[in-house]
């Protein structure tokens, strides 16, 4: 297999500026990336009524050599009833939560039971309510093993700076500062609904913001 495409990190409810990689064409799900703990590979921020909250995907220790995340097995159960306490908290008076939440609750609580095909269903959800097709995943082939961590502060720092979106927020009236990029895609979709791929200015595989 050539190396023809430019891979990008398979995490939770990517952040906008992860979709604009997505728009800006040529990229694959780096599937073979290694877990690594206290990461954004388990973890996704939302914002709750007295600031942001970071949610984080419990995952099953086990010791060894570093594995990909579809060989990290999640812990289930109250973790899961627990995140989900805490997104309807935080999302529910935002214009979209009772169209969504139906879907979001089965994806929290009855979801995959490994991290890779959970975070993977975390981007097929936003990828349909955005219309967005979503990047393969590489499982195999001549990619080497990344780590994508680098280029997430790369691209976010840069986002924060060439593309500082925002949207009216139910937590506007008692946060004069939300961090909108961070908050990501999760929370510009129970606000916005579709629109919220409006947003989202396609990033060229050279990772620099093209702008549009």
């Amino acid at each position: 297999m050539s190396h023809d495409l430019d891979l990008i990190p398979l995490c939770p409810f990517p952040p906008i500026p992860w979709w604009g990689m997505v728009l800006g064409g040529g990229v694959g799900l780096d599937g073979l990336e290694h877990y690594q703990k206290r990461s954004f590979r388990n973890r996704y921020t939302i914002m709750s009524s007295t600031g942001t909250l970071n949610l984080t995907v419990p995952v099953e220790k086990r010791g060894g050599n570093p594995r990909p995340q579809h060989q990290t097995l999640r812990v289930t159960g109250e973790p899961d009833r627990k995140a989900w306490q805490a997104v309807k908290t935080a999302y529910g008076r935002a214009p979209y939560f009772e169209e969504m939440a139906q879907e979001l609750e089965s994806l929290f609580l009855r979801g995959p039971e490994n991290l890779g095909d959970w975070n993977l269903a975390t981007v097929d959800w936003a990828s349909s309510w955005l219309g967005i097709d979503r990047p393969g995943l590489v499982m195999e082939g001549e990619y080497p093993v990344q780590d994508h961590g680098h280029l997430m502060m790369q691209l976010m720092a840069s986002a924060s700076v060439m593309n500082p979106c925002r949207w009216p927020h139910v937590w506007g009236d008692r946060n004069e500062k939300i961090p909108f990029v961070f908050v990501g895609i999760l929370d510009a979709l129970l606000h916005l609904g579709p629109e919220a791929v409006n947003l989202i200015r396609p990033v060229p595989q050279s990772g620099s913001q093209r702008r549009g």
